[in-house]
């Protein structure tokens, strides 16, 4: 009898245990960084915020991290292109909260001249902002990440002259980051937005030091993660998301690295089929399910990428969602 209830004393603390970790396994993930799974099967997305405003006011920042709760949204890649100064203390509450919640937070900024050799400074300087930002913050406050959207394809008819060359101070930049962030002796990553077609083009094939091989993957090299713009509304075909993303996915399990697959929902875009706005959410879902499903297994791949938050919830207001 002494045993039989000794067991069920037992088994009553073994189930309130369980409870309780069930009821606080958000809180312990958001104190350590780590955004929880909320689909099934496929790891926490990312999602571009462009709107700078949102961090300095507190229902804009609510409604911002809901939507991610909703969304199976665990990383923002948000706008910071000065983040020490006056706006210093809003970005500290903003990634504090972000980590609360179970949310990674990069630091986003780029123009296409940083590709340029002397406009290089000038991308050392946002990396110096950024880490000076990281030293003074505590660690709940601090961007996991510094992150690029440098594309020196738009630099226009410099580009057309002379795009090899600038591919190679775009690497040069690149290595010049992640040795400035060494030598501060920064765990912060060092991530970039790259186009699905760099590995395609005979002509982005280019020797830096001693090797020969596509720009996307010198830069992988030296970086920590890269989020291809796979910018397609279907994912099966020869001109499929699926297809023109399997060569970074490869070359990054190989070299250790990490990639987003990222998906447009602007709308307006030519040609359409560029961007999901003029599909339903439901088709969308599908074909990210395609994709998901042939590289999940990939230990490159960290997940989907969504550009971007205004036109993502305009997509899913204009379908009813």
């Amino acid at each position: 009898m002494i045993l039989w209830f000794t067991k069920r004393i037992s088994l009553f603390i073994l189930l309130g245990f369980f409870i309780c970790a069930i009821l606080l396994f958000p809180v312990f993930v958001g104190a350590g960084f780590k955004p929880v799974p909320l689909v099934t099967g496929e790891p926490p997305r990312a999602m571009w915020v462009w709107d700078v405003k949102i961090f300095q006011d507190n229902e804009a920042t609510q409604r911002l991290l809901d939507f991610c709760k909703e969304k199976n949204i665990g990383t923002l890649f948000y706008t910071a292109y000065k983040v020490t100064g006056a706006v210093e203390k809003d970005y500290r509450n903003f990634n504090k909260l972000a980590h609360k919640n179970g949310i990674f937070v990069h630091a986003l900024a780029g123009d296409p001249r940083w590709a340029l050799e002397k406009y290089h400074d000038r991308f050392l300087e946002w990396i110096s902002d950024v880490l000076e930002f990281n030293k003074r913050a505590s660690s709940e406050e601090r961007f996991d990440a510094v992150h690029t959207d440098i594309e020196p394809y738009l630099l226009g008819k410099a580009w057309e002259l002379d795009s090899k060359n600038i591919l190679i101070q775009h690497i040069d930049m690149y290595k010049k980051g992640k040795d400035l962030i060494a030598k501060n002796g920064s765990s912060i990553l060092l991530a970039a937005d790259m186009p699905f077609w760099y590995d395609d083009d005979p002509e982005m094939w280019i020797q830096w030091r001693e090797k020969i091989s596509p720009a996307n993957y010198h830069i992988l090299d030296i970086i920590d993660q890269i989020i291809v713009m796979d910018y397609r509304n279907f994912a099966d075909g020869e001109n499929g998301s699926i297809l023109l993303v399997k060569n970074e996915i490869s070359y990054a399990d190989r070299v250790g690295k990490k990639v987003y697959i990222g998906q447009e929902t602007t709308k307006d875009l030519t040609p359409e089929y560029i961007t999901f706005a003029n599909k339903s959410p439901d088709y969308m879902e599908a074909q990210i399910k395609k994709l998901v499903d042939v590289y999940r297994s990939h230990p490159s791949f960290v997940g989907i990428a969504i550009h971007h938050y205004i036109s993502y919830k305009k997509f899913l207001r204009g379908n009813g969602n």
